[in-house]
């Protein structure tokens, strides 16, 4: 294997391995908080900052698939991007946490809150105070590490001191080919979790909205 080849399966590697950290670190706290903090709830509108108009739009049944399947082509477009082009280890980090992320959070819309929050509606499990009416997690805080990373990496480039860049191979033709393939299949699972979300959005919006059914479940038994 070539210095070059080397380089590539570094890059590959380190962003693997930065997507299962970010991921990883924010479903598990999620499941926890889920459980055992209290003010924990459910985001079905999208970042506060976006305003009530566009919070709307993610919230509702159908403009909200819509806008999930928009974002999972993003977020394909964003990993191919810093999986095949040649990036400084500080890029890298900086936009593969900012990614991974929202990949995160958009995992939570597309059905995976049923597993960290059972019984919650179709939303992101919010539950860390902002100082205002609205919560976040810890992918927010990795996507603010990450913007960091790259606001550092921007300053470098615009006073002339880049940071150095590494070197990635250029795919082989095969290659490519198996990374269309890949990112169809993706796509594809994006819309079908996009589309049995927006059929089942039920659900409660709060852990304490679940005490009553619980209570009514075994008085009944």
């Amino acid at each position: 294997m070539t210095t070059e080849e080397l380089a590539g399966a570094r890059q590959r590697w380190l962003l693997a391995a930065t997507f299962v950290c970010v991921v990883g670190t924010d479903q598990a706290v999620k499941w926890w908080a889920w459980r055992h903090v209290d003010g924990s709830l459910i985001n079905s509108g999208g970042y506060i900052l976006l305003g009530p108009g566009i919070r709307s739009w993610f919230a509702g049944p159908v403009s909200g698939a819509l806008s999930d399947v928009i974002g999972g082509a993003m977020l394909i477009a964003a990993v191919l991007q810093l999986q095949h082009r040649r990036h400084s280890t500080c890029v890298l980090l900086g936009g593969a946490m900012v990614t991974a992320g929202w990949v995160s959070n958009i995992l939570d819309r597309l059905g995976l809150h049923n597993l960290t929050a059972p019984g919650s509606a179709r939303g992101v499990v919010d539950f860390i105070p902002g100082g205002g009416p609205g919560r976040c997690n810890v992918a927010d805080l990795w996507i603010v590490v990450g913007a960091l990373l790259l606001a550092y990496a921007l300053v470098r480039r615009l006073i002339g001191k880049p940071i150095q860049l590494g070197s990635a191979r250029r795919p082989s033709r095969a290659h490519r080919a198996y990374a269309r393939v890949a990112v169809l299949i993706v796509l594809l699972a994006v819309i079908t979790l996009a589309i049995t979300s927006a059929l089942d959005h039920g659900g409660v919006y709060s852990p304490t909205s679940l005490a009553p059914f619980a209570s009514n479940l075994v008085a009944s038994r």
